[in-house]
């Protein structure tokens, strides 16, 4: 199952960057063309000129973001801006961070390297990916031939018994890193390089199916690159580093973890009409209206929310450009998505939400197709229910949709039964920070086991 490894990680030097919050970083996929600039700006060394480095008109196939990455990475190493390890460790990470209600939580998980194995073995996607970002994240790879963030991957273990040992160890440690992230969000990290602690957890994990809660582009790279590798290779042992991938870990039984919605917003659809849509949508579902005028629509709108988050039916929230009404849809029965799909599509999915939404709203009745959703043709993701429901201010958006959370139980029965749910169904927040550790693919094996 989950075959989980110590590495020599590549930290930032503090003596030579001064302030470590300035030089870490949001995922890549998040980072705005406005946000790189400021990233860029904040500091020389940040680790987006790493991850997500900057183009230019003039580059070409020899001078481009990805080998002025791969140049910056190794002049940094040079210059003792990022240390490398002496000792393999494994690198506890938490996040404690504030909910909506004030009340404040802490997500623990771990960084390592985990073994690539193909989905299925050991390792279940629970979300679509698209081709662009993994050719994107391959170039990277194979110009830097380094990770410059973390797969992020979740294991089940009830007793809590990894988040104790680590719990223990870190408390005789002062952090390796700690540092506060633009959305106030406490990080910190901790060495743990104690051969008897790594040796309990990598054992603990061996009986662990994983799966990934974010990061399904790149470890679908991560997959593509190694086989190149192997095929360059002609022969390989199993140990070499392409072989692993740097990962972070965290159990979906701790009380820690938070999932947010992903909000979706439809424009430009041609011929759309609104009575027609909510009649054909009445077929299937119950809705639920909640007018307002301009002097209720504030207290309308929180009742409508508080509905929306009451419901334990499979439904979602509408408001529809022009209507001055808030509605709720509900599921009719439990056998609609039977009746309407029968075996088309898997079990799993006919009560979840997000699924419902993009097969018989969007698909259905909609008449928008899965490659035009793959596309986004007419979809935009908005994580915030407000700005989502604002949206409906420009001309081009016609309906907006939003979403309960997914359970986590939804994502590891979906990911086992070896099905995908559509992009962006889950949010788990807080995002992990880039910068943290980095993982080098260049040595000639990892260490599989712990030193001495």
């Amino acid at each position: 199952m989950a075959e989980i490894i110590p590495f020599r990680g590549v930290l930032y030097n503090a003596a030579k960057v001064g302030d470590m919050s300035k030089v870490m970083a949001p995922p890549y996929d998040v980072i705005s063309p406005k946000k790189q600039d400021d990233l860029y700006a904040r500091h020389p060394n940040n680790i987006v000129r790493l991850d997500l480095n900057k183009t230019t008109p003039a580059d070409t196939d020899a001078d481009n973001r990805y080998t002025r990455a791969a140049a910056t990475l190794q002049k940094w190493l040079s210059e003792g801006i990022l240390l490398r390890d002496e000792r393999p460790a494994l690198y506890y990470y938490t996040q404690t961070y504030t909910l909506k209600d004030g009340t404040k939580q802490t997500r623990k998980g771990f960084i390592s390297l985990a073994r690539l194995v193909d989905f299925g073995k050991g390792v279940h996607p629970h979300e679509r990916t698209l081709s662009g970002p993994k050719a994107d994240r391959l170039k990277l790879m194979q110009a830097s031939s380094a990770n410059f963030s973390c797969i992020f991957s979740l294991y089940s273990e009830p007793g809590l018994g990894i988040n104790a040992l680590f719990d223990r160890a870190s408390k005789a440690l002062s952090p390796a890193i700690a540092v506060q992230d633009d959305d106030g969000i406490e990080n910190t990290v901790w060495r743990i390089d104690d051969p008897a602690i790594i040796s309990s957890v990598t054992e603990a994990m061996k009986d662990k199916t994983l799966f990934i809660a974010d990061g399904h582009h790149r470890y679908e790279t991560a997959l593509n690159y190694r086989n190149m590798m192997r095929e360059k290779a002609g022969s390989f042992t199993g140990t070499e580093p392409y072989n692993y991938v740097m990962m972070y870990l965290s159990n979906m039984d701790d009380t820690g973890m938070t999932i947010w919605p992903t909000h979706r917003v439809v424009h430009s659809l041609k011929g759309f009409d609104a009575g027609s849509f909510l009649a054909e949508c009445s077929k299937y579902f119950a809705v639920t209206e909640f007018a307002y005028d301009p002097s209720s629509e504030a207290a309308v709108r929180k009742e409508f929310l508080k509905k929306l988050e009451s419901s334990e039916k499979t439904s979602f929230g509408l408001h529809i450009r022009r209507k001055d009404a808030y509605y709720v849809l509900t599921i009719k029965s439990a056998d609609t998505m039977d009746s309407v799909f029968g075996s088309t599509i898997p079990d799993v999915f006919k009560d979840l939400d997000v699924t419902v939404l993009h097969s018989l709203v969007f698909a259905r009745i909609l008449g928008m197709t899965q490659e035009a959703q793959e596309a986004q043709q007419n979809l935009i993701y908005i994580k915030s229910s407000e700005e989502a429901l604002n949206a409906m201010n420009d001309d081009a958006n016609q309906l907006v949709f939003l979403l309960n959370p997914t359970k986590i139980e939804q994502v590891k029965a979906v990911a086992e039964a070896g099905s995908v749910m559509p992009q962006k169904s889950t949010y788990f927040y807080p995002k992990l920070l880039t910068g943290l550790t980095i993982n080098l693919l260049a040595d000639k094996t990892p260490e599989a086991e712990p030193a001495h």
